[in-house]
This record gives structure tokens, C-alpha cells and sequence, in this order.
């Protein structure tokens, strides 16, 4: 049976626990078996609203749900061996509302340079987790809406077309062309999708305009971030309506795609001969572009010269 574990604070050390008092932070030393030497007040109130007293001497792994108790334990392993671990883990609060924490366990050496006891501070996550649900069930919802709406626009179209046996190859055009959207509209919002340039860039291209009119360069087999994808596809989709609305692809004439890696950077050139002529006050498209395309860690220059168009976009690629 294991020894009863004195309170590690006295005298000397009450103004060092009244400065860790002042963190809603749980903080916790821990002995060589991993038992509780110390934990601040603030942090033992906001995990288990509890006196810092009732908890020392308790083995610190035990704190915890079953359910989350062996990525401590393998944190707690790890601190053994020396090392700084991190993991996250959810427990019911004091109002018994699960919470989520993300847990660092540090060594703390003694004389002889081995670990001798254990410094954990356990960080209150529970608003980002549960931001980032909400914005994973919101993606998921507008993916969903998104693709009946192509599925109900196509459906419109056909039944249209019934009638007019005419306009039934334009009609298969148009649900064909949806189709390519729906594709594209997974590619790009579906978190566990393929991010691969090399793949991305010709499904925009089919979904927007006439393959014959689109010319590739090389195109790099990169893989982008979630955020870099939607950028792209922004600014794709972006170039490419302005031109079927007023440039190359809207008078027939042919587009280059291409693009180069660069270290840890994407390099896309689009470029086309048409004239838009200066930018128009109050765009709102392609200033959209820029700011996602910056928030996104990349960089977004457009210029007119003798008739040509060039936009180039740089995008950080995902390592």
C-alpha cells in the first residue's frame, strides 16, 4: 500500500501557489508513481469543483474517464521517458457538461538529470471544439443543400426538355455540366477528400468551360490545405466566369493553365488574350479573391498588358 503523499506546498511556496491560483488552468505536480503533489485551486474548481486538498495523493491518471485514460497514461509514459507529451481528453465538468482539455505533461529533472517528477497543465478547449463542430455540421449541411440543388436544377432541365425533343441534347449538356459541379463541389468541401492539385484543376476546368478552349501546362502533384483548396477554387471560378461573361472564353479563344512548385509554395498562372479593360469601382469578385487568397496564407496579382491578361496565384502547399 502506497504511503500517504504530503502536500508538496509550505510556507515557502504559499506565494508561488497564490500566483498559480490566479489561472483558470489546471496545474498539477506529480510524483515519480504519478500521484498528486500539488494542484492550484482555480484549476481543480473548474475541472472538478473540488478542494485542491481532497486530490492530493490521488494517482492523477485515475482523474480521468475511463474512456480517455489510456492517452493519458501513454502521455504519462512519455513524460517518463523524457520526453514533453500533449493530448486531448474530455470529462464532465462540475455542472456535468463535457468538457474538452488539452493536456501537456512535462519531466521535471532532478540533479542527475532523470525525470523525478511530472508538471501538468490541463488548457479549458471546450468553446474551440465545440466551434469547430459547429462549423464541420454547417460544412456538412451546406454540401448537402448544394447538391440538391444541382440534383433539383437538372431534374428542372429534363423535364423541360420532354417536350421539345430539340432541346434534348442541350438539356443533357446542362445536367451534364451540373454533374461536373457536384464533383467539383465535393472535391473541394469535403474534408477527407483528395487535395491534390494535379486533380483539382481539370474538374474546374471541365465544370467551366469548353476543354478544347483550355490549355495545360505542367501541373504539379501537390497537395493543399482545406482553406488553399477553397481559394483556389474561388479564384478559378472567379476567371472563369468573367471570362465567359466578357473575355477569352466568351469570344472562343484559348486559355493556359499551368503551374510550378516552388519549396513549400504553389505557383498558378492563368493567362488569356482579351482586354478587360481597368478594374471597375465596387468589384466585389476578384477583391473577394484577394483577401481569401491572403487569409489563406497566399498571394493574388492580376495585370493587363497589350491585350493580355495574366492573373498569378500562390498558394502554401500542404506538407
Amino acid at each position: 500500500m502506497a504511503e500517504p503523499v504530503e502536500p508538496l506546498i509550505d510556507s515557502h511556496n504559499i506565494l508561488l501557489a497564490t500566483l498559480l491560483d490566479q489561472t483558470h488552468e489546471c496545474i498539477e505536480l506529480l510524483d515519480r508513481d504519478g500521484r498528486i503533489l500539488f494542484v492550484n485551486r482555480e484549476g481543480a474548481n473548474s475541472m472538478e469543483l473540488t478542494l485542491p486538498a481532497d486530490l492530493i495523493g490521488q494517482l492523477w491518471v485515475e482523474r480521468w474517464p475511463a474512456a480517455v485514460r489510456t492517452g493519458v497514461e501513454a502521455a504519462l509514459a512519455s513524460a517518463r521517458s523524457g520526453e514533453v507529451a500533449r493530448v486531448s481528453a474530455a470529462r464532465p465538468g462540475p455542472d456535468q457538461s463535457l468538457r474538452w482539455w488539452d493536456i501537456t505533461v512535462t519531466p521535471v529533472r532532478s540533479d542527475h538529470g532523470e525525470p523525478s517528477r511530472f508538471l501538468t497543465i490541463a488548457r479549458d478547449v471546450t468553446a474551440e471544439v465545440t466551434d469547430r463542430q459547429r462549423v464541420a455540421a454547417i460544412s456538412a449541411e451546406m454540401r448537402h443543400r448544394l447538391k440538391n440543388a444541382l440534383t433539383v436544377a437538372s431534374g428542372l432541365v429534363m423535364m423541360s426538355a420532354r417536350s421539345r425533343p430539340e432541346a434534348r441534347t442541350f438539356a443533357e449538356h446542362v445536367t451534364a455540366r451540373f454533374a461536373q459541379l457536384s464533383t467539383v463541389q465535393d472535391l473541394i468541401l469535403d474534408p477527407l477528400s483528395s487535395k491534390r492539385f494535379a486533380d483539382i484543376i481539370p474538374l474546374l476546368a471541365s465544370a467551366y468551360g469548353d476543354a478544347s478552349l483550355l490549355e495545360f501546362g505542367d501541373l504539379p502533384d501537390v497537395r493543399l490545405t482545406d482553406a488553399a483548396m477553397q481559394a483556389l477554387a474561388l479564384a478559378f471560378g472567379e476567371l472563369a466566369t468573367n471570362s465567359l461573361k466578357y473575355g477569352a472564353l466568351k469570344l472562343g479563344r484559348a486559355i493556359t493553365i499551368g503551374g510550378e512548385a516552388d519549396g513549400e509554395v504553389l505557383h498558378l498562372t492563368w493567362r488569356e488574350q482579351t482586354d478587360f479593360g481597368p478594374v471597375r469601382d465596387g468589384g466585389q469578385g476578384l477583391g473577394l479573391v484577394e483577401r481569401l487568397v491572403r487569409a489563406s496564407g497566399g498571394t493574388f496579382e492580376r495585370q493587363h498588358d497589350n491585350g493580355v491578361f495574366v492573373a498569378r496565384l500562390s498558394l502554401p502547399i500542404l506538407g
